[in-house]
């Protein structure tokens, strides 16, 4: 065992020296020329990964919120927008700033288009026409979150033309709210 363990060291120790003598540099080459293209895979992979949980997390923390504004939990506890905001920011602080959440609130009519799409001005989500209103019993309520989600690899930052190098992320829940008697928000905003 002792003499197997030896000759083992021993081996390892002459292909150091050989390598260390080895002045042809083919090894180094080669790295050179994959490694560039490794590392870059590898992380823009791992960037793409966790952008895809982000939306998950925000997908999520819509429907959670989405349950309480269906039920009147919302209405029934006069929440405002801010204090609405906050509980799906509870949700995604694990990977998200808040800050770059945007939400959108709102009900329509049976039979109108709801909006799918997202504005952009200046490389940013358009918040302009975003407003806060839960609705009541029986109507047709569509929550909208956005999240711009900055890349730091740079290529993949290079390849989000016309958005400050973010990704858009996006949720959207669009539910018919439960008959839960005539409580309302007095803090809608639209």
């Amino acid at each position: 065992m002792v003499a197997s363990l030896e000759s083992i060291i021993g081996r390892a120790r002459a292909s150091a020296l050989r390598f260390r003598r080895d002045r042809s540099g083919a090894a180094a080459v080669e790295f050179a020329l994959v490694a560039l293209p490794f590392f870059f895979l590898l992380f823009a992979m791992i960037e793409t990964a966790l952008a895809t949980t982000a939306g998950v997390m925000l997908n999520h923390a819509v429907n959670v919120a989405a349950r309480q504004v269906m039920t009147g939990a919302v209405q029934k506890a006069d929440t405002d927008a801010d204090a609405f905001r906050r509980k799906i920011c509870g949700d995604i602080s694990m990977l998200m700033s808040c800050d770059r959440l945007s939400l959108d609130v709102r009900t329509f009519p049976a039979g109108q288009a709801i909006p799918v799409t997202v504005t952009l001005r200046d490389g940013a989500v358009d918040r302009d026409n975003f407003c806060f209103n839960p609705g009541g019993q029986d109507t047709i309520t569509v929550i909208r979150a956005y999240y711009e989600w900055p890349w730091t690899a740079a290529m993949l930052s290079r390849l989000m033309e016309g958005t400050k190098g973010n990704a858009v992320l996006g949720a959207t829940a669009a539910f018919l709210n439960e008959p839960f008697g005539g409580a309302t928000s007095t803090k809608a905003n639209c």
